[in-house]
């Protein structure tokens, strides 16, 4: 009964940290280039079923916490500074904490005329430095060359990261490099696309939906250990009265 209990627990936990996931994607799914969260889940079975006891007991944990890099759908905005890569890699900005890599490509112009994040206000930066622009006519190509008046003044880069999945998101949307994950030339095939902007790439119905049913197995989970409790403390009553 002991064991079943704690497999209750264990299947409660996972469902519990969830059920934070998709709220926390939810929460986020109206943010530019937002990438949603994922989860994934394994089962353990104790030494005494693998030992064919029959006695072993269930018990599920996380495995891992991913993100979902898929392609979020591109808006169209026509403003000039607004600017959403289609395929692979990001935008490189640098802030007092140094430099970070993002999807989000809504950037607007500081006093000095550097091209900066519409949040925080942190600089574009391209291979020969920060991005800085004389005015906000300009055109950008899908290769980020940037021209004004028919003259070349400037390039927007798209940046690769070689272990993406070591990246570390921020809550602004931001990434940093963490463990494995090393800056790269952006893949073959990625472009940028000047007027538009990538919306999240979180569904909000599909969420909803595995919310729901997360919350259905959670309370499920917190049935089954009452359930258990309870016969416990009927199984006291009888040995007492024993």
């Amino acid at each position: 009964m002991g064991s079943g209990i704690y497999s209750a627990l264990s299947g409660g936990i996972a469902r519990m940290q969830k059920m934070e996931t998709s709220i926390n994607n939810l929460a986020n799914a109206g943010n530019i280039g937002y990438k949603a969260s994922q989860l994934s889940f394994e089962s353990l079975i104790n030494d005494q079923l693998q030992n064919g006891s029959g006695k072993g007991m269930n018990y599920c944990r996380t495995a891992s916490r991913y993100i979902d890099f898929s392609q979020g759908p591109l808006v169209e905005t026509s403003r000039s500074l607004d600017l959403a890569i289609e395929g692979e890699g990001f935008f490189k900005v640098a802030g007092e904490d140094g430099f970070f890599y993002t999807r989000q490509g809504n950037f607007r112009l500081d006093g000095e005329g550097n091209l900066v994040t519409a949040t925080g206000g942190l600089q574009l930066v391209g291979g020969n430095g920060p991005v800085n622009l004389p005015h906000n006519d300009v055109n950008i190509d899908e290769k980020g060359q940037i021209t004004a008046d028919g003259v070349q003044i400037g390039q927007v880069d798209i940046y690769g990261i070689s272990d993406i999945q070591s990246l570390n998101q921020r809550p602004d949307g931001l990434f940093a490099l963490d463990g494995d994950a090393q800056e790269q030339p952006a893949a073959d095939g990625a472009r940028l696309h000047q007027g538009s902007l990538e919306h999240s790439n979180v569904s909000v119905m599909r969420m909803t939906t595995q919310l729901i049913e997360t919350q259905r197995a959670y309370s499920a989970y917190l049935n089954t250990m009452k359930l258990y409790s309870d016969l416990g403390e009927k199984a006291r009553e009888i040995g007492r009265i024993g």
